[in-house]
């Protein structure tokens, strides 16, 4: 779970599984307060002296011990039953190197997303913490990491973790999306904000990152579903010709 100073002290944990490790990442630590799961043998804390939400991720793939891994924010509150679910899944599954499941309040209801299905990278631009989790060594043997140009703290502000399925995607790996919860984003989402030109713009480079010289067919398609999302027919055309704000 990535955090950022003082936000350590606001984190929720759910309570202590023997089927689940937790690793804090604490970015621009502040030394006041301690560790408040110094207590915990299930969690780990490491303090990192980098900046930004993919540097988090990469030290959580470096350090973590577990064989799968999944992603989690300060401000989100974990389901243990949905998290295990994927774990065995993936363990049932040795052909699959990551698997996702859907934040609480978004799971379809019906429709091919409301089944178990392959991820693509056209189906997988809504994948984000927590419901990401991958079989870490799958991940590091092919020397995959997030894109640090990507996510909180850099750059372009979000898409971090569409890219990080691409780019898994790109090496081969495999992935599918199952009809579980495995947990809730208590507050705004980067990725429900469609009225910043910051915003827009890293929305842009995430299509092109993830797509290349193809993204400018992209741009009217994405703009196209999202139109509502931008906000009218101006905004919305403005996007499909690769212009934000």
């Amino acid at each position: 779970m990535s955090t950022v100073g003082t936000g350590l002290h606001g984190i929720v944990l759910p309570p202590p599984s023997p089927r689940l490790r937790f690793l804090v990442l604490v970015q621009t630590p502040v030394p006041d307060g301690g560790d408040p799961f110094e207590v915990r043998g299930d969690v780990e804390t490491l303090w990192l002296d980098t900046v930004g939400l993919s540097q988090s991720r990469n030290a959580a793939l470096l350090h973590g011990k577990s064989a799968f891994l999944a992603f989690a924010d300060d401000d989100m509150r974990l389901d243990p039953g949905g998290l295990m679910r994927l774990a065995d899944h993936l363990a049932a599954n040795p052909d699959l190197d990551f698997a996702a499941g859907w934040r609480e309040g978004r799971l379809p209801v019906r429709g091919a997303r409301a089944e178990r299905h392959r991820l693509t990278l056209r189906n997988s631009g809504r994948v984000c913490a927590p419901e990401l989790m991958i079989r870490r060594s799958a991940v590091t043997e092919r020397g995959i990491s997030f894109d640090t140009g990507f996510g909180k703290g850099a750059r372009y502000a979000l898409g971090e973790d569409y890219v990080f399925v691409a780019d898994m995607l790109r090496a081969g790996l495999r992935g599918e999306a199952l009809p579980v919860v495995v947990g809730a984003h208590e507050g705004q989402s980067s990725g429900e904000i469609w009225h910043d030109t910051a915003i827009l713009q890293a929305r842009l480079a995430v299509q092109r990152r993830v797509f290349g010289r193809l993204a400018p067919l992209v741009y009217p398609l994405y703009a196209l579903k999202h139109r509502r999302d931008l906000g009218g027919i101006r905004a919305t055309l403005r996007f499909a010709l690769g212009r934000a704000g």
